[in-house]
């Protein structure tokens, strides 16, 4: 039989197919007789042929890789395999054959875990016997073996720890006496052990092992890189990222460990392959450990090394993104992107100070590259430092990036723009008021631009990065970029001429798309003009060249739809409905283009209404079918030999099923990979079902169930932004069921959502998805309010959502175990991220009391407040101002879900507010006002004995204030308490100081609260206000003209009190109404 096999071996590794197939056909008819497993033993120990041997042993372990296939092996037949593959794995002298007799080991090693009479003692003597061994080679062989045993199954090597730690030790004391760390032993103990490290924790001997010996491996590491083997590199600095994910607090020596990447990311004879990944991993240990980083003063050098590489490395695709392809393997982008995690998980003030020292010098250095990383650092620390930039550097920052963009060498201007579109990206809305500093220059270079182009000249390097700038600056300003339309779609008109390329006419319609996003209704007067642009693109057969213009004319209509208005655009939503049907059903069979014509379909239900239904029926299905599709999950497995794919394919054929052997890990992912396309594709389908259900109403309803089943299947997905947008879509899903009148549906909805969300709160790994979530749980309670909270065991999640968000308990609320501070720290600051996922967790709070009674809220709030409470403190010790800002604000906007529950904490927290009347930050005292005003009205008689106390600090405070919304919210507050107990007030000393101070200048939502008090007066206090009537009715009329309400039911009620006061003072209403002609033409339309 041992020939036949050997026969059949040979007809596997030939190259004819035909013969692979019949040799495939006979291994499997060989396997029904039990001996064929010990003839492919005997083959391994015995046969002269490496390739015969080697090939051998990888056919044992396909065979017997399950433990279904492993236990229908006699037993007899059993021992002889471990024995005799044992005596292999001694004996054989190449490599190859003895990596894949290790390999087999190990399969048998985890099916024999169970067994009483393990031959793991047995493994284990053999591998300490060689890895002790004076002889490299069977050193090299013992530590082989290791790495490949604890590779396979590093579980079943959990309970011997401690000694294979020692032995590690030993391996690498004797390898430093021998004044040689590079050897193959020490790489593969090295290796081996770095698979052991998530079984270590807990084991106290074990651990001082692994802190003990980390500077011999630091120290092995170093001179491994030296050498200049990427790929064994990679394979021992494994060991790092391992530590830093399973057991961060056995990296005590940070230092040691950080300096040794910074000479290693520093050095430039160094290879790339090694050096990339080492500066990928400084962002990993900066943010793991980053109390300790900034107690040893460790920050400055680690940023010193990021940007000296960002200075003297060159990028050949200048004109690229820089931070997105995270797999790059150049210098620069690594460093961008770890200066790009330090800004997000570092406290901001922590590594701006550091980061201007650096940049100061270089903006003035002749060198365009010092000049060029300048520009670059400021754009990656946009997102992470955005506030602390926003409100303490942003004039000073853009002016220097003004500079940048005139700046004379092209890499500098290229860097200049992409800090713009940074900043316009991630700093809004404070940037938008600097629009007639920046678009002015980015008009001169449109300008510039048209100008080169129509003389012939090629288009200019920083041409892309001008349209990002140019793009995030002008989606993000809202009405403030109407006054620069006219010379912002002019220029833009210039670009879009048919002798320009498509690139670059691409990149006009998008800037078109991003002016409408701002200008919304105001771009209609330049509507007709793009129409009939977008219409020379919007066809069914495209070249090649135009191909992505035609995309780019979809996206940009699809932006269009959504903010024009249905007057404008309704007369073409039939042709563009019809459009859209035919290029789903004929159009390209690409996700890109199926995503731009979601998108379109989405936008047209904001104008068409209920009228969708009519399409319905072809586009949903479509839509689900993208939904569920797993097209962006791609199976990518190493290149096999066809021979391989061919024996896979006969084997699962041949495989038996036996109970409870279910065990196996047979639904892991590992081989697959995420097509972006595809995600982007079902994330706009997502958003496209969202729009649906809340644009088309009834329309909707018959596809809501379905709707919501397949979305919610989504949520578990690998994607952080597939799971926010389904969260987002069924939320809206169960809004639509409100809406619809069937609060049934909302509970039962909420009944499975809120579960699945607090579980996904509770373990998403990302800080992004737990910020959305919270948010989207807030919307979700206030839209729906009771029947969102189906029972008590709900709200005792939500409530631990909270509360443990507030305490750092989430998992993504990384807890740094470096000993530089705790939870009880009070000097510890926060990253942004981390500081909004407590800012919106306060949020959620207040949005929480709307789904409860006022009782049952009472009792969670009081439970909470004490962390806000602890929060507040800490704010102030601080010096926090935005963290005063959102609690006040979180306690103000309790109160009306606590309604006369509120009187219960009023003694608590009044203090509070007449403190934060008197604080520094404007933010903060506004909010102060505004829960000064909401406590009094929801508490009652609770807080009459406290009106003169508050008066007092309100008049104070509208004596001295400036900043304009916290003046509006001291009138609200003084319209609460007038609402409230209007005997209280002494009117004759508060009304003409209350009325002075009207119009409301920025926060008009307070218009509700003095409309009320309006109408109280009028009706309760007829004689003392019978002077100020003119002015109150001024006051109503000029808000109403300028649209500053926008409430339908505060609108309906300033105009009855506007027709009221006309009947029964019709002088003092003719005053008012013929005080100016704008006033006069608006009542006389009213």
């Amino acid at each position: 039989m041992e020939q036949a096999m050997i026969e059949i071996i040979n007809g596997l590794l030939c190259t004819d197919t035909d013969k692979i197939r019949a040799s495939t056909a006979a291994l499997m008819k060989a396997y029904e007789t039990p001996e064929s497993l010990l003839c492919l033993v005997h083959v391994v120990n015995t046969n002269k042929e490496t390739q015969i041997r080697h090939y051998a042993a990888v056919l044992l372990n396909k065979r017997l890789s399950k433990l279904r296939q492993w236990l229908t092996v006699p037993a007899e037949h059993k021992a002889a395999i471990k024995r005799d593959m044992l005596q292999a794995l001694v004996a054989e002298e190449e490599k190859s054959v003895r990596n894949a007799v290790a390999q087999f080991v190990a399969t048998l090693v985890k099916h024999e875990a169970d067994k009483t009479g393990s031959w793991m003692p047995e493994l284990l003597n053999y591998i300490f016997e060689r890895c002790s061994s004076a002889d490299p080679k069977e050193s090299e062989r013992g530590s082989s073996t290791y790495a490949t045993l604890t590779a396979a199954a590093p579980d079943q090597f959990s309970v011997h720890m401690e000694t294979i730690c020692q032995l590690f030790s030993n391996v690498l004391l004797a390898a430093e006496t021998q004044g040689d760390l590079t050897t193959s032993t020490v790489s593969n103990m090295i290796t081996g052990t770095s698979y052991l490290l998530p079984f270590i924790a807990g084991n106290t001997a074990t651990e001082q092992t692994v802190v003990k010996v980390l500077p011999l491996v630091t120290k092995a590491l170093q001179a491994i890189a030296l050498k200049g083997n990427p790929e064994r590199f990679l394979a021992v600095f494994d060991i790092f990222d391992s530590m830093v994910q399973y057991v961060p607090h056995l990296l005590t020596n940070v230092k040691l460990v950080l300096e040794f990447c910074l000479m290693t990311a520093s050095n430039r004879q160094i290879e790339d392959g090694i050096r990339v990944p080492v500066i990928a991993f400084l962002g990993s240990l900066v943010h793991t450990k980053k109390k300790a980083i900034v107690k040893q003063k460790l920050l400055e050098p680690t940023l010193a090394v990021i940007f000296e590489i960002m200075c003297t490395e060159t990028d050949p695709d200048d004109d690229e993104d820089y931070f997105v392809d995270e797999s790059s393997n150049r210098p620069l982008t690594a460093a961008m992107q770890t200066l790009d995690l330090l800004a997000i998980h570092m406290p901001p003030e922590k590594l701006i100070a550091p980061l201007l020292q650096l940049l100061e010098p270089a903006l003035q250095n002749p060198d365009p590259m010092r000049r060029s990383a300048a520009y670059h650092s400021m754009g990656m620390i946009a997102e992470g430092c955005s506030e602390t930039i926003s409100h303490k550097y942003l004039k000073v920052m853009l002016n220097i990036i003004k500079s940048g963009i005139v700046d004379s060498a092209p890499e500098v201007r290229v860097a200049a723009f992409f800090a713009l579109g940074q900043f316009s990206e991630y700093l809004q809305p404070e940037i938008a008021k600097y629009a007639p500093l920046i678009l002015p220059v980015l008009f001169d270079y449109l300008h510039q631009l048209v100008v080169e182009l129509r003389g012939g000249q090629p288009e200019p390097k920083s041409v892309s990065r001008m349209f990002y700038a140019l793009d995030t600056f002008c989606e993000n300003l809202g009405e403030e970029i109407v006054p620069h339309l006219p010379i912002l779609m002019e220029r833009l008109f210039e670009i879009l001429d048919p002798k320009n390329s498509a690139k670059i006419r691409e990149y006009a319609l998008c800037s078109v798309s991003s002016a409408s996003e701002a200008a919304k209704e105001h771009l209609a007067p330049y509507f007709p003009r793009i129409f009939e642009i977008l219409k020379t693109f919007l066809l069914k057969d495209v070249s090649e060249e135009m191909a992505p213009l035609r995309l780019q004319a979809i996206d940009t209509l699809a932006s269009i739809t959504r903010v024009l208005g249905k007057e404008h655009f309704l007369p073409l939503a039939n042709d563009t409905k019809n459009y859209c049907l035919m290029m789903l059903e004929e159009g390209p069979n690409d996700p890109d283009f199926r995503r731009a014509i979601y998108g379109l379909i989405g936008a047209l239900s904001f104008v068409v209404n209920e009228g969708m239904a009519e399409v319905f029926p072809q586009v949903i299905p479509r839509l689900i079918q993208t939904v569920i599709s797993t097209e962006e999950v791609e199976l990518c497995l190493p290149d096999k030999p066809e021979r391989d794919l061919i024996i896979e394919a006969a084997s699962a054929d041949d495989e038996i099923d036996l109970e409870n052997t279910d065990d196996e890990d047979d639904d892991e992912l590992d081989g697959y990979q995420v097509e972006n396309d595809f995600i982007v594709e079902k994330e706009v389908a997502i958003s496209t079902l969202r729009d649906f259900a809340a644009e088309t109403g009834a329309a909707f309803a018959p596809y809501l169930q379905t709707a919501f089943e397949n979305v919610y299947k989504t949520l578990d997905h690998a994607a952080d932004d597939i799971r926010t947008a389904s969260a987002t879509a069924l939320c809206e899903f169960v809004a639509a069921l409100n809406r619809s009148g069937d609060t049934a549906g909302v509970t039962r909805a909420c009944e499975i959502l809120i579960p699945k969300f607090s579980a996904m709160m509770r373990n998403d790994e990302s800080e992004e998805v737990l910020v959305h979530l919270l948010d989207e749980v807030g919307q979700l309670f206030r839209t729906n309010k009771q029947p969102a909270m189906p029972n008590q065991e709900c709200a005792e999640l939500i409530y631990g959502c909270i509360r443990d968000s507030f305490q750092h308990k989430m998992t993504c609320q990384f807890n740094d175990q470096s000993g530089g501070g705790g939870d009880d720290d009070d000097s510890e600051e926060e990253s942004e991220h981390a500081d909004m996922i407590l800012e919106n967790a306060a949020n959620l709070v207040a949005s929480f009391g709307f789904a409860l009674d006022p009782q049952t809220f009472s009792l969670y709030f009081g439970r909470l407040y004490h962390f806000l409470a602890q929060k507040l403190a800490k704010a102030k010790k601080n010096d926090q101002p935005e963290h005063r800002a959102y609690i006040y604000g979180t306690l103000a906007d309790s109160f009306q879900s606590l309604g006369s529950c509120s009187a219960t904490y009023f003694d608590t927290v009044c203090p509070l507010f007449l403190t934060g009347a008197n604080d520094t930050d404007p933010k903060s005292r506004q909010n102060s006002y505004y829960a000064l005003g909401e406590l009094v009205m929801h508490s009652e008689e609770k807080s009459f004995e406290s009106y003169p106390t508050i008066l007092q600090t309100l008049s104070d405070a509208i004596a001295r204030e400036t900043a304009p919304s916290a003046l509006d919210n001291i009138c609200g507050a003084v319209a609460r308490l007038i609402l409230t107990n209007v005997q209280a007030v002494p009117l004759i000393a508060v009304l003409p100081v209350f009325l002075s101070h009207l119009p409301l200048r920025e926060d008009f939502e307070e218009y509700d609260a003095v409309l009320k008090t309006f109408h109280l007066l009028y009706t309760q206090a007829a004689p003392s206000i019978v002077d100020h009537i003119e002015q109150m009715l001024y006051v109503i009329l000029q808000a109403l003209q300028l649209k500053q309400i926008t409430d339908k039911d505060v609108i309906n009620n300033a105009v009855e009190f506007v027709k009221v006061v006309r009947a029964h003072h019709p002088d003092k209403f003719n005053n008012v109404a013929n005080s100016n002609p704008e006033m006069c033409q608006f009542v006389q339309s009213l």
